[in-house]
């Protein structure tokens, strides 16, 4: 109350922007469940066939790549944006994953098993990429809760996607009050 007038304030914050690399079954589940939360979603994919608004209705945005070659040229993810990597049949995992490294992302994650990861990590770092970039990696993505299915794969991504976001408020909180 100010003056007698009474306001009501409400903190809006910044929930960050999920990049979403395929739009598989996996995507689709992630990208439901994450704008649930309030992410706001970006679906890239270079098949206009799964790349759509008939498939994904909630994201922000849909965009159909030419190619995943060159799919950050005209994203600008900041340290408020999430990666997640999660191409058909692994196919452009690397590519894209390596175009993620150069970016301001504040988080990456990608999927697979170990064996793929390291045989991922080991080619980037034949390329020149350095180690500790790679280490700032989500890989596997999710929580660890066994899961099997789409919907419980995207519910581990999306658990790990909400601690990542809660440790930063947290963080950003107590880096503010010094």
């Amino acid at each position: 109350e100010i003056d007698g007038h009474q306001f009501w304030v409400d903190l809006i914050l910044n929930t960050g922007v999920l990049y979403l690399f395929g739009a598989g079954h996996i995507s689709r589940e992630v990208n439901d469940l994450a704008a649930r939360v309030g992410f706001m979603t970006v679906v890239l994919d270079d098949r206009a066939e799964f790349a759509n608004r008939e498939r994904f209705g909630q994201p922000a945005e849909v965009v159909v790549l030419k190619s995943f070659d060159d799919c950050f040229a005209d994203l600008e993810p900041d340290d408020d944006s999430y990666v997640v990597i999660v191409t058909r049949g692994h196919l452009y995992d690397r590519v894209v994953l390596e175009q993620a490294l150069r970016s301001k992302a504040g988080y990456i994650g990608m999927i697979g098993s170990n064996r793929k990861r390291d045989a991922i990590y080991k080619a980037l770092l034949s390329d020149g990429v350095n180690a500790g970039q790679l280490e700032k990696v989500h890989c596997p993505i999710g929580l660890k809760i066994d899961t099997e299915t789409p919907a419980e794969i995207a519910v581990s991504i999306v658990g790990e996607l909400i601690e990542v976001r809660a440790q930063k408020r947290k963080w950003n909180s107590l880096a503010s009050r010094q």
